[in-house]
């Protein structure tokens, strides 16, 4: 059921001059691990020249409509492409969370949308409380249950595979000074 897992954190200062990142909102992917033959390619789009997948936390309401009754505080974005708004319904777990990729053929500007291909997929967000730490976990083809698996992960029915992904887990990336 869970396709994919990403750790992404908020690198420490020292580490961060060392690897020549400015912005203190990037979050950069330090552990990835997958179930799907030949990996999941939905998050490819984001990786830079480097081989970094980073993010940056920012506030959803700069540029996201939704309903009323989601309540998205925050976005994971990439310069100028959203991954997914942060929707978190139940606010006794605010450290819990969900969404999925614009499922649109094309970006506001007009330009094709990357995660186009991906726009079936569902993700659940596990947040510290200052989100210097996001968990995401992909579910490929999860969008129209995307609510179903957020309420199973908050019930603590997803624990055993989401541990599985982690003791699966791997670098993404080697960050200079970075262990």
């Amino acid at each position: 059921m869970l396709s994919a897992y990403y750790k992404l954190v908020q690198l420490p200062d020292e580490i961060r001059a060392a690897n020549k990142i400015r912005s203190k909102t990037r979050l950069d992917c330090v552990s990835y691990a997958d179930m799907v033959p030949g990996g999941y390619k939905g998050l490819t789009n984001f990786v830079n020249s480097k081989g970094q997948l980073f993010f940056y936390k920012t506030p959803a309401r700069e540029f996201v409509t939704t309903d009323s009754k989601r309540l998205a505080e925050w976005s994971l974005t990439n310069g100028s492409k959203n991954l997914s708004s942060i929707y978190i319904e139940d606010l006794d777990c605010p450290d819990i969370g969900y969404g999925y990729p614009n499922s649109k053929t094309s970006l506001s500007n007009g330009s094709p949308n990357p995660l186009f291909r991906f726009g079936n997929d569902g993700y659940i967000f596990l947040l510290n409380p200052d989100l210097s730490e996001v968990e995401i976990i992909v579910i490929q083809e999860g969008r129209n249950l995307i609510t179903s698996y957020y309420q199973k992960m908050i019930d603590g029915g997803l624990e055993d595979e989401l541990r599985n992904l982690r003791q699966r887990a791997k670098p993404f990336f080697n960050y200079e000074g970075f262990v």
